[in-house]
């Protein structure tokens, strides 16, 4: 007989501290209650079927896009990075040499400068060298303005000054200031693609360096009554019809904000997408 718990809700409230997605759900949900039993693992010589694995690698997917997301938007990072490693300084043509010079340079880094926070995930060009994309936060580091070579100006991308960061002497870099959580995260989950996750020299190995201490959102699963939503608009919405053919919004997220001054929640962003399924 199985000791599984389960339990119901119809809300799921993620909680980054001053910005807030709720999850609302027109009928009650199920989820298994937590556990700490343990359900094993496997290892590069496991026996799994194609289609399993592949599912797998869905899950996996994800959870760490989902991860890296929720990282982004409870932490106050500040720049969004790409470095690059000259092949005079390193072979990038090697992940875990190109992993490792990364990851000496962020703890050379914190013994300098002190604690600072981070996120790097690794890219693989046509050619099969790494470079990394990441997120930099509570960090002092000094930027310089990059210059295109050809002219000699400013470089600048969509209006925005784009920076070096000379700290990092092993190849190029390419830094701008984040001044959107959101779309940052959008864009650095990018990064985790299908060929990262599938590449069968990444088995068992990291698939993106987040520093340690990064704040989590608080997630918690609630009963709620919609008529709590009523002033508030979905910023997506997955439309269905009931038992008596009426339409209802099977699911709802809204993205809410703490004022600062009040404490009160507010929707500052009334954007809304709505699918009918």
């Amino acid at each position: 007989m199985s000791n599984e718990k389960y339990e119901t809700y119809n809300t799921k409230v993620t909680n980054f501290g001053t910005y807030r997605e709720i999850t609302h759900f027109h009928t009650s949900q199920v989820r298994k209650a937590k556990s700490d039993e343990h359900r094993g693992g496997r290892n590069e010589n496991s026996v799994i079927s194609d289609e399993a694995q592949e599912e797998r690698t869905k899950a996996q997917h994800y959870k760490i896009k989902r991860k890296i997301r929720h990282y982004i938007l409870a932490n106050d990072f500040q720049f969004f990075v790409t470095f690059t490693i000259d092949p005079q300084k390193g072979n990038s043509l090697d992940y875990d040499t190109a992993k490792s010079i990364l990851l000496k340079w962020c703890e050379t880094q914190r013994k300098i400068k002190g604690k600072f926070d981070y996120i790097f995930i690794p890219e693989f060009h046509k050619s099969g060298r790494v470079h990394f994309h990441g997120v930099l936060g509570n960090c002092n580091f000094e930027l310089i303005e990059a210059v295109n070579p050809k002219t000699g100006k400013v470089l600048k991308r969509n209006g925005r000054q784009v920076y070096n960061l000379p700290a990092w002497k092993y190849g190029f870099t390419d830094v701008e200031i984040i001044e959107d959580k959101e779309r940052t995260s959008s864009y650095m989950t990018k990064y985790v693609t299908k060929e990262l996750m599938s590449n069968k020299e990444m088995f068992g190995k990291k698939r993106y360096f987040p520093s340690r201490g990064l704040k989590v959102p608080e997630i918690t699963f609630e009963n709620r009554a919609s008529d709590e939503f009523e002033d508030f608009t979905p910023n997506y919405g997955l439309i269905s019809k009931n038992y008596t053919g009426e339409k209802v919004i099977d699911k709802a997220i809204y993205k809410l904000s703490v004022d600062s001054e009040t404490g009160e929640i507010v929707q500052k962003d009334r954007n809304s997408l709505i699918k009918i399924i």
